[in-house]
């Protein structure tokens, strides 16, 4: 039986470790459009979470930016299965959270298209009702449209929202939900625990016990 507590989770950095890939993709769109321009360990750092397009655009001029972010996914989707990792004890615990009864879903700022490359390499997108992307909202996270969206699709009155990104925690926290931030993102946790999530975690699989209280 389906419960009215929907557990939502960021993709990149909560689920799936795409840093290098990200990593990679960037420098790839690089070497091909500002070749003499070496980009610092703090500039890669700043391009996990925001809308590909913010970050291109902060480089080259906007009329540039639908090229740059095609050549960006050409890359990133070939080369999912060399750089991505998961993360410990998610699989295990979607496959728990789905056997009780919870309904899962996927709030991303990528392409749902590209969500559903990782998904699928780790045999994950099973555990998923929902799975949604920027090209399906008009507000990306901190705003709680996507929140929203995936709560009236369950018609729940109450959910979680799980992620490595401020803008995660703010969008939780906009929409009036349960926040969980994760304390493996490579930019540190200051910024996200200022946010005051009502848990953090250092695997994905304590989120059940706080789960199981709230819901």
């Amino acid at each position: 039986m389906a419960r009215d507590f929907v557990v939502i989770f960021d993709l990149d950095g909560t689920l799936l470790n795409t840093d290098l890939l990200i990593e990679k993709s960037f420098d790839h769109v690089f070497h091909i459009y500002k070749p003499d321009y070496i980009l610092t360990k703090e500039e890669h750092l700043s391009f996990l979470g925001p809308p590909l397009r913010d970050s291109f655009a902060r480089y080259f001029p906007k009329e540039m930016v639908d090229e740059l972010v095609a050549c960006y996914r050409e890359y990133n989707h070939d080369k999912h299965e060399k750089y991505v990792t998961i993360y410990p004890t998610v699989k295990e615990t979607l496959k728990y959270l789905k056997e009780k009864g919870y309904p899962l879903a996927v709030l991303t700022t990528k392409y749902s298209k590209a969500a559903f490359i990782g998904l699928d390499l780790f045999d994950i997108t099973q555990y998923f009702d929902i799975v949604l992307g920027m090209d399906q909202l008009t507000n990306m996270k901190p705003h709680p449209e996507g929140i929203f969206q995936i709560m009236n699709k369950f018609q729940c009155h109450k959910a979680v929202m799980i992620g490595d990104n401020t803008s995660d925690i703010m969008a939780g926290k906009n929409a009036n939900i349960y926040t969980i931030g994760v304390n493996w993102s490579p930019k540190g946790t200051k910024e996200i625990e200022a946010l005051q999530p009502d848990l953090m975690i250092d695997q994905m699989s304590e989120i059940i016990d706080f789960i199981e209280g709230v819901s």
